[in-house]
């Protein structure tokens, strides 16, 4: 089973953020991270999450573009 210190422990955002989420949102500490860690990777680019999933053909362009 995965616990609220697990989840705290795999999310991206500081804990002052994740409290803010919970107050404005109202929310249960455990959703607030949740919706604070979804809201941080969908602001990133996809290269910048997990570059493994990349296409081998992005990874070319890549290369030749730097």
């Amino acid at each position: 089973m995965i616990t609220l210190n697990d989840c705290k422990a795999f999310c991206d955002a500081d804990p002052a953020t994740v409290a803010r989420v919970a107050r404005q949102e109202q929310l249960p500490e455990i959703l607030a991270i949740a919706c604070t860690q979804s809201r941080l990777m969908k602001a990133r680019p996809l290269h910048a999450r997990n570059p493994i999933t990349l296409a081998p053909a992005a990874r070319v362009s890549q290369r030749l573009a730097a």
